[in-house]
C-alpha cells in the first residue's frame, strides 16, 4: 500500500505562500489596531475633560467666564475634577526635553505649548491612564482661549508626532473644549466657525497647519471628530 504525503517541495512552497499572505496582512492588521486605539483613546481623553468642564461649570460658572488668560487656569478650572499628577515641562534646549514632530517628519520647534524659551513654560498633567495633557503658563493665541495638547500615550513614549499620538485643543469661552482648527483664531481664520470642511482641515495653509504629511498637523483632531471619530482612509496615517 502506497502511503501519500507532500513533498518537502510542495510544503516549501505552502510555507512560502503563507509567508507572503502573513507579511501583507500582519502589518494592515496592526496598522488597523493602531488607528483603532489611537481614536479610543483621543475620544475617552476628549470626553474626561468635557466631562470635568461641566462638573466645573456647577461650582465656577459657566465657561464664558472663565479666566482663561491666567497662568493658573487649568489648575483653577479643571486639575480638580480630574485626577491628574503635575509637573513642570523642560525647555526645547535643557537636556531630556521633550521632542516633538511635525506630521511631515521634521521636529516641531515652533508650537507655543512647547517652547518654553519663547513662550514662558508649560506645564503636563498626567491622567491615571498615562495620557499626558500640555499647557502653556502664559502664551495665548488670545485672550478668550487656552490651548491643550494631548499626547495620548505620554510625551515620552514615541512617536511623538502631532496627527498620530499628539492632538491640539484649546479651551474657549465662546465655544468651550474644541479641537485646533474647527473655529476661527487670532492666528487662523477658517470657512465656516464648526464646519470649516474637510479640505480645510487636510490643506489648509496658515501657519502649516494642515492635516497632510507636509504640514504640521495640528488640525488632525478636528478632521477625526469631523469624520465621526474615525481616521479615514485618506488620512495621512
Amino acid at each position: 500500500m502506497k502511503i501519500k504525503a507532500f513533498t518537502l517541495a510542495e510544503v516549501l512552497i505552502t510555507l512560502g505562500v503563507i509567508g507572503v499572505i502573513a507579511a501583507i496582512t500582519i502589518p494592515m492588521l496592526i496598522t488597523k489596531y493602531q488607528k483603532f486605539q489611537t481614536v479610543t483613546r483621543l475620544k475617552g481623553t476628549y470626553s474626561q475633560i468635557a466631562q470635568a468642564i461641566r462638573l466645573s461649570q456647577d461650582d465656577n460658572g459657566d465657561v464664558e467666564g472663565w479666566d482663561l488668560a491666567s497662568a493658573d487656569w487649568f489648575d483653577r478650572y479643571l486639575a480638580n475634577y480630574m485626577k491628574v499628577t503635575k509637573a513642570r515641562l523642560k525647555d526645547l534646549n535643557e537636556e531630556g526635553a521633550l521632542v516633538y514632530k511635525e506630521l511631515s517628519g521634521n521636529r516641531e520647534t515652533g508650537f507655543a505649548i512647547i517652547n518654553n524659551a519663547v513662550y514662558g513654560g508649560a506645564t503636563s498633567y498626567t491622567l491615571l491612564n498615562g495620557v499626558q495633557l500640555m499647557v502653556a503658563d502664559t502664551y495665548r493665541v488670545q485672550a478668550n482661549s487656552a490651548g491643550i495638547l494631548i499626547d495620548i500615550n505620554g510625551a515620552y513614549t514615541p512617536p511623538n508626532k502631532f496627527g498620530r499620538d499628539v492632538f491640539s485643543f484649546s479651551v474657549r469661552n465662546d465655544y468651550g473644549f474644541v479641537p485646533s482648527g474647527m473655529y476661527s483664531t487670532a492666528e487662523c481664520r477658517v470657512p465656516a466657525e464648526g464646519n470649516p470642511g474637510r479640505d480645510f482641515l487636510k490643506n489648509g495653509t496658515c501657519l502649516r497647519y494642515g492635516c497632510n504629511k507636509e504640514s504640521r498637523g495640528n488640525w488632525c483632531a478636528a478632521l477625526i471628530m469631523m469624520d465621526s471619530w474615525q481616521i479615514a482612509p485618506d488620512y495621512p496615517w
